[in-house]
């Protein structure tokens, strides 16, 4: 069975270590509740008095056991981070992602070990780093970003380090040094030039990126930052904005739609030029987040922002995370002279109801914009 239930534990620490991360206890009901989500059960484990006495290790081998016992394998749920959006749950077909690893498979055929540095209970991470080293049948080393500072000792020649654009960013700032014939792969997000340069520098062998959504899985890659992505080869172009997937079982191609907008140069090849900016409906009208936080930015108080919808038990408006200037009054002051200048440059449902102010932009772990929840709030009626 592919996961194996060693890939189904790690899946498993991955959710533990990021409760730990986000100042959640990792008490067992509230471990299982997070993996029925993501295995898609439909009840709770039984959880008795003597595995919460247990240790995390031990409570974790017995969810495992548990969850392959009634897991049927036929799907995972994924949940997107809502960096452009409400956060939505995603059901995958294990049968296309296994599709997707195969065909990983002939892009890293000579690895000699997986470098997770990301969390195996997200999809990026568990097509690369469950399914995929169990398809090559090589070894998984998981670090987190607290190993970072002995990276270059820990790397060994045909190793494949998965990261993400933050922790790539971070890995130059640490000069890290990459032996000979090691391969970094990056994805979740753009990953700047500069940041595959200063790694190609530091002897990193080349940096593969991945291109794709948590509604789809993959859809291209590319080996050199400076060309266009190619389709994996489970995708095919049916015409300028649509995208067909071939099924494994040879049944007529499933119709997507992906949420980037593509540029493309010739049949497979494209280049992403930005996400669809979707318009969502405020007090019955259309707005645009993205262009709300435009305006805000055009301030002279305002150094970074966010705008997105509330959570339905938050209201029904927008609310906006403002990162003031260092020099910025107090927030008190800073509203009244955002309401001001809104009000003249916005209408009624484009405004912001809440406004939350902090050192910087809410993240999750892959450095995406994420939700918030509020602390420090400003309320405009």
């Amino acid at each position: 069975m592919i996961p194996t239930r060693r890939g189904i534990l790690r899946m498993l620490m991955s959710l533990a270590r990021t409760l730990e991360q986000h100042a959640f206890n990792t008490e067992p009901e509230r471990l299982a509740a997070r993996a029925v989500a993501l295995f898609g059960l439909e009840e709770l484990p039984t959880i008795n008095a003597s595995c919460e006495s247990k240790p995390l290790a031990n409570q974790l081998d017995i969810l495992a056991s548990d969850i392959q016992d009634r897991w049927p394998g036929e799907s995972l749920v994924f949940r997107t981070s809502g960096s452009t959006g409400v956060p939505k749950d995603c059901v995958q077909s294990l049968t296309l992602l296994v599709q997707e690893a195969r065909f990983l498979v002939g892009l890293f055929r000579d690895s000699r070990r997986i470098v997770g540095l990301v969390p195996a209970h997200h999809i990026y991470g568990f097509l690369f780093s469950v399914l995929l080293p169990e398809l090559l049948d090589v070894p998984v080393t998981d670090l987190d970003a607290l190993s970072l500072g002995s990276l270059s000792n820990l790397l060994q020649p045909r190793d494949v380090v998965i990261s993400f654009p933050l922790l790539w960013k971070k890995m130059g700032e640490l000069s890290i040094i990459y032996p000979s014939g090691v391969t970094g792969v990056t994805s979740t997000g753009p990953c700047p030039e500069n940041v595959i340069i200063k790694a190609l520098e530091s002897g990193l062998n080349h940096m593969t990126e991945i291109h794709g959504s948590t509604e789809t899985g993959g859809l291209g890659y590319r080996l050199d930052h400076t060309q266009p992505y190619c389709l994996m080869n489970h995708w095919i172009r049916c015409n300028e904005f649509g995208l067909r997937r071939l099924l494994p079982s040879g049944e007529a191609p499933v119709p997507f739609d992906f949420p980037d907008m593509l540029a493309w140069e010739g049949v497979r090849f494209y280049r992403p030029v930005g996400r669809k900016d979707k318009a969502i409906q405020v007090a019955g009208v259309n707005v645009f987040p993205q262009h709300v936080r435009r305006v805000l930015l055009e301030h002279p108080l305002v150094t970074d922002a966010v705008v997105r919808p509330m959570r339905p038990e938050e209201g029904d408006r927008l609310k906006a995370f403002i990162v003031p200037v260092n020099a910025a009054p107090s927030s008190d002051v800073v509203i009244q002279i955002l309401r001001e200048y809104l009000k003249n440059r916005l209408t009624p449902p484009e405004i912001p109801r809440i406004f939350t102010f902090g050192e910087k932009i809410p993240q999750n772990d892959f450095g995406k914009n994420t939700d918030w929840f509020f602390t420090t709030t400003h309320r405009i009626e």
